[in-house]
């Protein structure tokens, strides 16, 4: 009977050290999860702004758009790093640019050598902005990961610690 009691006593730490652990774990789940609905979000915010642009016949530089981007990037400043950051200060750049050429090519007259290098302008930023749209997904890709979602084993774990340690620049 004796013996059972001091069994008793270990057996309930283990199973309330399980209970925390399992707590833990949600908590951190909930957190990574509201995280990244916050980042998608931002994204959206963007996916918005341009899906603005091509709805409006290359018009970033309305209000609602230009808007939006500005949200983005001020959401962005506390949710991603600083490369996705930087990607949509980039953005913002592009659409004031737009904005700008954009009035003056409507104050210019009809034809003249004027006209075409403002148009010529917007091109090479149009191209710009068509570069930007295929790096800016993969720029967010890690940031928007569900890792912590599945617990690794201890393979896992070892793997993930050896490849930390060769990104030190040691020899295998």
């Amino acid at each position: 009977m004796q013996i059972l009691q001091a069994l008793l006593t270990p057996t309930i730490a283990v199973a309330v050290g399980v209970i925390g652990f399992l707590q833990w774990r949600t908590a951190h789940q909930k957190v990574m999860l509201d995280l990244f609905e916050r980042r998608m979000k931002v994204i959206d915010e963007v996916n918005d702004a341009l899906g603005h642009y091509w709805s409006n016949e290359g018009n970033l530089s309305d209000f609602n758009a230009r808007r939006r981007l500005a949200l983005a990037y001020s959401s962005s400043r506390y949710l991603f790093g600083e490369d996705v950051t930087t990607e949509i200060k980039r953005l913002v750049a592009f659409a004031t640019e737009l904005s700008l050429l954009k009035a003056r090519l409507e104050k210019l007259v009809a034809d003249g050598p004027e006209r075409s290098e403002v148009i010529e302008k917007i091109l090479l930023l149009e191209d710009a902005f068509e570069k930007w749209l295929i790096s800016f997904p993969v720029l967010c890709l890690p940031y928007m990961t569900h890792d912590q979602r599945r617990i690794g084993t201890l393979g896992d774990w070892l793997a993930e610690r050896n490849r930390k340690r060769l990104s030190y620049a040691d020899k295998p």
